[in-house]
């Protein structure tokens, strides 16, 4: 496989990286807003509209990579296991919506299992080129996106929306609805970033020349 980077279709532009920079930017604030407005009894919170907008934000990821997968050559299989992932993921979200809000029996963790077996024989069965895409992952600003993403849920989110750094913290004052406020907003930026990485991804998979 050659070396060469892909060859951009346009010359660089420093306020085109610029704008991009601050509209992602905007869209983190604007995902966030909501959680800033003071004495609203009816903010969305988990199990509602934030919940809604973290499983769309994954649904929109997985049309993106299954968008991506027929222009990308060889790395198509990359785009179909990524997309599986997303679709794994927006399984797990909207479980509780489905059975907390609309009372039906919803079998996540079986459609969840499934998924990741696909991926599994898929990965296994496309290894060559999935070691290939591994390899070269960190030379490009989507996967660091689907990192943060990553490591604000499993790692941040973990601590800030936990119970006991907001009963430290807050002493007397604490609520309990203050931890899952902070979890649910922190999952809904984590999925935006995860679309921001989904969208990098699938144009770079569409643009790479595919492995010899």
């Amino acid at each position: 496989m050659s070396d060469a980077p892909p060859k951009s279709q346009r010359n660089p532009s420093w306020s085109r990286t610029l704008v991009r920079g601050l509209l992602i930017c905007a869209g983190c604030v604007a995902l966030l807003l909501p959680a800033w407005l003071p004495n609203r009894s009816s903010a969305p919170l988990e199990r509602s509209t934030v919940e809604l907008l973290q499983a769309f934000l994954l649904v929109a990821s997985s049309v993106v990579m299954l968008g991506a997968s027929p222009h990308a050559g060889a790395y198509r299989p990359v785009c179909r296991i990524m997309a599986l992932g997303f679709i794994a993921a927006f399984i797990g979200e909207i479980e509780d919506f489905v059975s907390g809000i609309m009372g039906l029996k919803f079998p996540a963790v079986w459609i969840i299992g499934l998924l990741l077996l696909v991926i599994l024989i898929s990965t296994i069965r496309h290894r060559r080129v999935m070691v290939v895409f591994l390899s070269t992952l960190g030379n490009h600003a989507g996967s660091g996106f689907i990192a943060s993403a990553l490591l604000i849920l499993y790692i941040f989110g973990r601590v800030i929306g936990s119970f006991a750094f907001w009963k430290a913290s807050l002493g007397v004052a604490f609520s309990p609805s203050i931890p899952r406020i902070c979890r649910s907003y922190l999952e809904l930026l984590a999925c935006y970033l995860a679309f921001i990485g989904a969208l990098g991804l699938s144009i770079t998979l569409a643009r790479r020349r595919d492995p010899s």
